[in-house]
């Protein structure tokens, strides 16, 4: 799956990207889920890095698309960008805030289709592990990067996905052993969390998505120590 979004002002656009990546998604056996935002400030509100690619109108009112571009890039430096404009001029200048690509208003399939085949293809490239669970009598499949963190509770694991909460049987153990090298670290014998959704650490507190999980006094240094080498692209 491709979680997309798509912050762009224009109704007929939004509808124009959504059903041309639709196609794309029918063509290459691909499921891609689109969330539109209609300005940046919505977009920026509360981001989490949920998604696996941004395209990103330039002319909006309130906050332009560049000026949204580097607030993004200050809390989310991997997500690929795409910028949509109706000036191709002025979109060159997105490589300074780490653009992957730009795209012609209005967009034509020709010109999408290649730019999703090098988005994909570096998808693909990106380092990200998959994890089947047994829940509820269900297996369930996700990628590393979809658990925001991990529980352990009464002799029970939940893991906490941009999808939802699913428990299962299993040990603390071999879940940190499924998930290293993916970015996972624990707060506490307790939990074991994505640093990739780590938003804010005050005092012995983590705020991970939506959650606030306490850190242990004997981990706050480690945890430190390893987000810190995580930001700065060590692990």
């Amino acid at each position: 799956m491709i979680r997309v979004a798509v912050v762009e002002d224009e109704q007929s656009d939004i509808n124009n990207l959504s059903a041309l990546l639709e196609r794309y998604g029918k063509e290459r056996s691909e499921h891609i889920e689109v969330f539109p935002f209609k300005n940046a400030i919505n977009f920026l509100n509360g981001y989490q890095p949920n998604y696996d690619l941004i395209f990103m109108d330039i002319q909006m009112p309130h906050m332009d698309g560049m000026d949204a571009a580097s607030k993004l890039r200050q809390i989310d430096s991997d997500t690929l960008l795409i910028f949509v404009t109706n000036m191709a001029n002025v979109a060159v200048n997105g490589y300074e805030v780490g653009a992957f690509d730009f795209i012609v208003k209005p967009a034509e399939y020709a010109s999408l289709k290649l730019k999703m085949d090098r988005v994909v293809e570096n998808l693909s490239l990106q380092s990200d592990k998959k994890i089947i669970i047994t829940s509820d009598g269900a297996k369930i499949l996700f990628q590393s990067k979809e658990i925001q963190y991990v529980e352990v509770l009464d002799h029970k694991l939940i893991y906490h996905t941009i999808r939802g909460d699913y428990s299962t049987y299993g040990t603390m153990s071999k879940a940190a052993a499924e998930l290293k090298d993916s970015g996972f670290t624990f707060c506490n014998k307790s939990f074991l969390v994505n640093m990739k959704y780590v938003t804010k650490v005050e005092k012995y507190t983590v705020t991970v998505g939506n959650a606030q999980l306490q850190i242990s006094h004997p981990r706050k240094k480690g945890f430190m120590e390893e987000l810190s080498a995580y930001i700065g692209g060590t692990l």
